[in-house]
């Protein structure tokens, strides 16, 4: 196997064929999915934008700003008997968020707080003046992606 196969395979897995892309899960997830025939209450009453519904699933994504956890999508989704989004599931939101130190002003000696700043869980330390680094508060609001003008920080789906 050639270096570079064998470390695209251990650092970003190659989707199999027929598989489903990967997506982010929103907040008070259940683990699973049962939207069929649903109209989607949730998607609309985010006034976010941050839902969308695929027919089959709700997705997040992060628009202009992220998740306040307002519990308005948790509701909408028990106000139509379904238990998708549920109150007594994890308001945490199914991905990873991460720097890339590349092209992140404080990592590359710029000093800037602005994901700092944004966050309203403390969930960006920093060394010292720079190398910020996403520490085991972070939810993945998404609040600090859009704070970051050099798009530095981006969403995984887990």
């Amino acid at each position: 196997m050639q270096r570079r196969a064998l470390f695209t395979k251990i650092l970003k897995p190659v989707t199999a064929v027929g598989e489903q892309p990967s997506f982010i899960t929103p907040p008070y997830f259940s683990g699973e999915f049962d939207c069929e025939g649903c109209d989607a209450p949730c998607v609309s009453v985010c006034e976010r934008e941050l839902l969308s519904f695929d027919g089959q699933r709700v997705i997040f994504d992060v628009k202009d700003r992220g998740c306040n956890f307002c519990k308005e999508c948790a509701i909408a989704c028990e106000s139509v008997k379904k238990s998708v989004l549920d109150l007594k599931f994890s308001q945490n939101i199914g991905a990873k968020t991460a720097i890339q130190v590349n092209s992140c002003l404080a990592w590359n000696d710029v000093i800037c707080y602005n994901c700092q700043d944004a966050c309203k869980y403390k969930a960006i330390d920093f060394l010292g003046v720079f190398r910020p680094m996403i520490n085991e508060r972070c939810n993945s609001c998404g609040e600090c992606i859009n704070a970051c003008f050099k798009h530095s920080i981006k969403m995984e789906s887990l």
